[in-house]
């Protein structure tokens, strides 16, 4: 059964914060810096010792930030910057969660040794290199690194190792994760003999596997650095690379958003992830018509489909579909990030058809189209040139419009028209309410 006026007003009673938090969010990026340091001295010691750990790791990995005070001003919001830019993040000067947490995680890492596995990583790259070994270590090989330290190994546990004395991180023969456990050890073979083995099944078939957005843009960064910078306009290489480097700012860019939504309420991250797991199996209708129905059409389905389960107010309707896009974007759940994009594109906010453009050109949680694909970039750009509010990294929409137009330019992706359908009702009916939540 869907929602009664009554669940509907106690619903837009409870979220109202977050319909002026979309306000906010619409606003450019610098408002939000202003806020964050703007705390001054009022910040708590928990926070200021976090901060003092993240300038000891910016330092130690060559992002100099000064004197480690626990204060991040503007020298260490540089550093941060150029952290970010190091790593192929957005450069904002303000790490988000996952940002802080390897930041802070590696430089564990580098104080219990795991560095000393990559002596020709540091002297190409002095420390900082670390940072990309420890993430992808298969990207040391290009310095001639070949003995890796075991995962587990190198998180930290203090053991006896090849590269130091008793308490040094290291391992002599590390052997490969990747081996189902169900495999049995090896046992005394007679010379020339093979031993035995069990190869367990693999569970599922490997056409069913989902697309990892989160693996995708690792590759798009290495890509990046090997050609030594992002494709620019003006020199369109590799319309595929250009754009899926532009899927993966957005991508981190919108993350960020969300965090800052996260750390204004008093919810928790399993509230508001059940809050857009909900949201996101309601629209599962209008997403299957992403690739196929025209975009009126598909804007329309979500309107009803929001309307239905408490989201008529388009404030709400925004603030939940940026906080739902990057939480999908964070748990890596292609649907959840759509179905975000989605309700902030229904309410009139068109530059956010470049997350649906981005999803069908890659297949990310849609069947691969391009011909659509094109439909939506021509959509969000569209609105864009007619200075729309930039859905992503604001102070650089003039300059990601035209690496994605001249990308669509470049004869590799043809424009198709996609007709429109006539809205398809939700196979199972009624669609549950969304929960309330506290204040």
């Amino acid at each position: 059964m869907a929602a009664t006026p009554a669940v509907k007003a106690d619903i837009h009673g409870a979220i109202i914060g977050l319909g002026i938090l979309g306000a906010i969010a619409n606003q450019n990026s610098g408002n939000r810096g202003s806020s964050s340091s703007n705390r001054g001295s009022g910040v708590s010691q928990a926070q200021r010792q976090q901060n003092r750990d993240v300038q000891s790791a910016l330092n130690g990995f060559g992002f100099p930030v000064g004197t480690v005070d626990g204060a991040l001003g503007p020298r260490s919001r540089g550093a941060i910057g150029d952290y970010q830019q190091y790593m192929g993040y957005p450069r904002t000067g303000y790490l988000d969660d996952q940002q802080r947490g390897f930041l802070l995680e590696s430089h564990n890492r580098m104080r219990n040794g795991a560095g000393q596995a990559y002596p020709q990583v540091v002297a190409a790259e002095g420390t900082k290199g670390l940072l990309k070994a420890f993430r992808d270590p298969q990207w040391a090989a290009q310095y001639g690194a070949t003995n890796f330290p075991d995962p587990q190994v190198a998180r930290g546990t203090q053991v006896p190792g090849q590269y130091g004395a008793p308490g040094t991180v290291g391992v002599q023969n590390p052997v490969p994760s990747a081996i189902p456990s169900a495999i049995p050890p090896a046992t005394t073979q007679a010379a020339g003999a093979v031993p035995p083995i069990s190869i367990p099944p693999i569970p599922g078939a490997i056409g069913q596997v989902k697309k990892s957005m989160a693996e995708r843009c690792e590759l798009v960064t290495l890509m990046t650095q090997t050609n030594q910078g992002a494709i620019q306009a003006a020199a369109m290489s590799d319309p595929d690379q250009a754009l899926s480097e532009k899927f993966c700012e957005a991508r981190g860019y919108a993350m960020s958003v969300a965090q800052s939504y996260a750390a204004q309420l008093r919810v928790s991250d399993d509230q508001l992830l059940s809050t857009c797991t909900q949201i996101t199996e309601a629209l599962a209708p209008a997403r299957n018509m992403v690739g196929s129905g025209g975009v009126e059409a598909v804007s329309a389905e979500v309107t009803k489909i929001g309307q239905s389960i408490g989201l008529g107010d388009p404030a709400n309707a925004g603030a939940y579909g940026q906080l739902c896009l990057g939480i999908g974007y964070r748990q890596d759940d292609a649907d959840m990030a759509l179905s975000g994009a989605l309700l902030a594109f229904s309410i009139g906010q068109m530059p956010y058809g470049e997350v649906m453009a981005h999803h069908l050109r890659e297949g990310f949680g849609l069947t691969a189209n391009v011909p659509s694909a094109v439909t939506w970039y021509d959509t969000a750009l569209g609105a864009l040139e007619q200075n729309a509010q930039p859905a992503f990294l604001p102070s650089q929409s003039a300059e990601r419009v035209s690496v994605m137009r001249a990308a669509l330019k470049s004869g590799r992706l043809q424009a198709v028209a996609t007709p429109g359908l006539p809205p398809v009702v939700p196979a199972g009916g009624a669609i549950p309410a969304l929960p309330v939540l506290p204040q």
